[in-house]
């Protein structure tokens, strides 16, 4: 049985189910939704180490994400003009 997790997605708390994530399910987990062709999404992850220091990463589309509890996630999304 996997046994799911805690990570927080633009500051809300999601249970997740699996370890990979698309870039797109990412954006769907904190928005609902995946639009591309109205928006643009940019994603960080931060995550601490055992020694409490901080390590983050950027991702961008086609990525995907391991997931770890206690990752936090920020997705930010931008109208294309």
């Amino acid at each position: 049985m996997k046994k799911n997790f805690t990570v927080i997605i633009n500051g809300e708390p999601k249970e997740v189910e699996k370890r990979d994530y698309s870039f797109q399910e990412i954006v769907t987990l904190a928005y609902g939704s995946y639009d591309d062709s109205q928006k643009s999404y940019t994603m960080v992850s931060t995550l601490k180490n055992d020694k409490g220091e901080k390590h983050s990463r950027d991702y961008s589309f086609g990525d995907s994400i391991k997931m770890k509890e206690g990752m936090r996630i920020n997705v930010d999304s931008t109208n294309r003009s």
